[in-house]
């Protein structure tokens, strides 16, 4: 037991993610020391960055040790807030469609907030991790999105509104997969961790890599910011540390969960290109000013919105 923590998992993780922390901001330190006269801005961003996640951070694992509801209640407030910062950045101005998907994902969340949920005789045929709730969800989303402009009886810009309310639904219900791997048995609170430790080390080290070696831009019109050094450094991180973290899910070797990392590294890239594309082809910098130095929410749980169901999936077929 570390600092009165009960879960296994969660106290095995503590002193890591502390000592992780630690070392970020000693690095930061290091750098603003260094680069201070030829970097200011970039420093001062990386510090309001740092502060502003450190407490989020914290707030997520302490979450963690009271089970599924208190997990389920924070990444479902983050959910409802990137589904709101969405509709409001595409001006979605059909109040049905925004309905339609804020009833379902509110559903969503409650009852993954469940931690019984396989004990609930209505939802047996659910499966005892919620697969079955998660594939309801996605077709009453989609089913109830296309049925409004039906309801109204309209044709006019239907294509448009449709698509992107869809678009909006589907990451949002991406997302919810983190609250769903609190169902994955013996190694659910492990799993969360793990897919927290990845997106955190890996757009950490992708950064730092980045700063200091990136010469060669990744994609130059989606991020410009983003180079072959930074992201390479992101998934040898990841991949070492989910090397460290196998403890987290016992029942994968030291190289499964390797594998496993660096697997979810390159699926959090994506996740953090997919929506950057739909922020250049919206014309936005960031989705909302709602969290300093990273932008909106979407800006911050881009990589998660892919790390959370890929996660959630690929540990549910190799595992429970």
């Amino acid at each position: 037991m570390v600092l009165g923590i009960e879960d296994e998992a969660l106290a095995l993780a503590v002193p890591y993610v502390i000592g992780f922390m630690a070392s970020m901001y000693g690095l930061l330190i290091t750098f603003t020391a260094i680069r201070w006269k030829q970097s200011q801005d970039v420093i001062r961003n990386m510090w309001t960055r740092t502060i502003v996640a450190t407490p989020l951070l914290i707030l997520l694992f302490a979450s963690l040790e009271f089970g599924a509801p208190t997990w389920g209640f924070m990444v479902g407030i983050f959910a409802l807030g990137a589904h709101r910062e969405y509709c409001s950045a595409i001006e979605l101005e059909d109040k049905g469609m925004r309905m339609v998907g804020l009833v379902v994902l509110l559903t969503l969340i409650v009852l993954a907030m469940n931690p019984d949920l396989a004990e609930i005789e209505s939802l047996a045929w659910a499966g005892p991790h919620g697969a079955g709730v998660l594939a309801l969800a996605l077709f009453l989303g989609a089913f109830g999105t296309w049925a409004v402009p039906i309801v109204q009886d309209r044709s006019e810009n239907v294509t448009s509104d449709v698509g992107r309310a869809l678009i909006g639904f589907i990451l949002i219900w991406f997302f919810i997969h983190g609250i769903f791997l609190m169902h994955l048995g013996d190694i659910g609170v492990g799993a969360c961790i793990f897919a927290i430790v990845n997106v955190s080390i890996t757009d950490s080290f992708a950064l730092i890599f980045g700063r200091i070696f990136g010469k060669h831009s990744f994609r130059p019109i989606l991020s410009p910011k983003k180079t072959w050094e930074g992201v390479f450094g992101g998934v040898m991180m990841a991949a070492i540390a989910g090397y460290v973290c196998q403890p987290l899910l016992p029942t994968l070797s030291s190289v499964e969960t390797a594998c496993l990392g660096a697997s979810l590294a390159i699926i959090g890239t994506m996740g953090d290109l997919m929506l950057s594309a739909l922020k250049r082809d919206l014309q936005l910098k960031d989705w909302s000013q709602m969290l300093p130095g990273h932008g909106g929410i979407l800006d911050r749980v881009d990589s998660f919105i892919l790390v959370a169901p890929a996660t959630y999936w690929i540990l549910l077929t190799l595992v429970v």
